[in-house]
């Protein structure tokens, strides 16, 4: 793209650092006494996870996917630790992890390999044990013959691991299956163990156990999809905030089409504007009157095809129309959030804040005094 500037788009993102503060607080209610990994992987569900740790200074570990996310964090952050939840794939990334002091998860054969018959006393892990997902960790039979290997190889074991495949679903009895699977696993010793993501954390409390790994609820969200079971209901404050601007205004009549395909049809005198958002900047081709954008406090339904830069809004119910430029906001206003979208539109809202594009800005609130600051950064490719 020799010319343009790949990174300048209509869309901006603003990430309330203290909302992100408040969510943590949120985690300790409703763990209390229990230590936290705030997950941070996916750039922090795509709030800029180098800009974040800020307000996450108050957790005890972080968690990340993968090597490479870890060794970003060491570079600010050298002394909390950092749990690699998909562990190394390399003999060069396990010689990163014993180097900086990271904490891989162990989930495979290759892995264990991988450590073979060398003395590790320098490498601190994690074993995950699959007790249900089907993803990723030894069979729980296998975790006698893991810990004989990780002893030989004098590698300290932090603790045990397992993630939960449907805590997000109401009376779901797969949960209770694989907490009774986890709690019968045997190893021999006493041994911390984690297994709580959001949506367990907060809705169960007999699996918490010593760690605890918050992550869509950190940044204001809800891992459940009930509206009943909402971030607000929840007390998750949005960490983020997604605007674009108003680019155009057009009055139209009875019979006008609009968008690709013409799918809307004005049934009467219509006032639309267009918003320089699009699926390009990573916000879903929803079906036409699926969901709203806020101008301002007014709720106005979206018309017609998202298209890849623009999408096209009814705002009749204005008093007055609003000036080109005008901010609209797509989700992160207390009457609109992520969630609501989400769920109108038939995804989760994981998928919309790793994915949407935009210029951020950060905004601080420091715990003395009511000064705010904004942090600019380079956009989210």
């Amino acid at each position: 793209m020799s010319g343009c500037d790949r990174n300048h788009r209509n869309v901006s993102i603003r990430i309330d650092l203290a909302a992100i503060r408040h969510n943590l607080r949120q985690v300790r209610k409703a763990a209390p006494g229990r230590k936290v990994f705030a997950v941070i992987k996916a750039d922090a569900y795509g709030h800029g996870a180098g800009h974040i740790l800020p307000a996450l200074q108050d957790a005890d570990a972080y968690a990340v996917a993968h090597v490479e996310e870890a060794l970003a964090v060491r570079q600010i952050d050298n002394h909390k630790p950092v749990l690699v939840l998909q562990g190394f794939h390399t003999l060069e990334q396990l010689d990163e992890c014993r180097c900086v002091g990271l904490w891989p998860v162990i989930h495979n054969l290759s892995q264990l390999e991988m450590i073979g018959n060398s003395k590790m006393p320098d490498l601190a892990c994690w074993v995950k044990i699959d007790t249900g997902m089907g993803r990723l960790g030894f069979m729980p039979e296998a975790i006698p013959a893991v810990q004989a290997r990780l002893a030989d190889a004098q590698v300290r074991v932090q603790g045990l691991m397992t993630h939960f495949a449907s805590a997000d679903r109401e009376n779901d009895m797969s949960i209770d299956r694989q907490i009774r699977t986890f709690n019968a696993t045997r190893w021999t010793g006493t041994i911390d163990r984690s297994a709580c993501n959001s949506a367990a954390l907060l809705s169960r409390s007999d699996c918490q156990w010593e760690w605890v790994r918050p992550g869509i609820m950190l940044y204001g969200a809800s891992p459940f999809s009930a509206e009943t079971k909402a971030a607000g209901v929840l007390g998750l404050q949005p960490a983020m905030r997604v605007t674009a601007p108003v680019t155009a205004i057009r009055n139209l009549k009875r019979g006008d089409r609009i968008g690709y395909g013409g799918q809307y049809e004005c049934t009467g005198p219509t006032r639309v504007a267009t918003i320089g958002a699009g699926y390009a900047d990573g916000y879903p081709r929803a079906e036409p009157g699926s969901t709203s954008v806020m101008l301002g406090n007014w709720r106005c339904p979206l018309l017609g095809r998202i298209s890849m830069d623009t999408m096209a809004v009814d705002i009749s119910g204005l008093p007055v129309p609003p000036p080109l430029d005008y901010p609209v906001t797509l989700w992160g206003h207390a009457q609109l959030g992520v969630d609501e979208i989400a769920r109108n539109i038939g995804t989760i809202p994981y998928e919309l804040l790793c994915t949407v594009r935009g210029k951020r800005s950060y905004l601080d609130a420091p715990r003395e005094g009511n000064v705010r600051k904004f942090m600019e950064n380079s956009s989210i490719d």
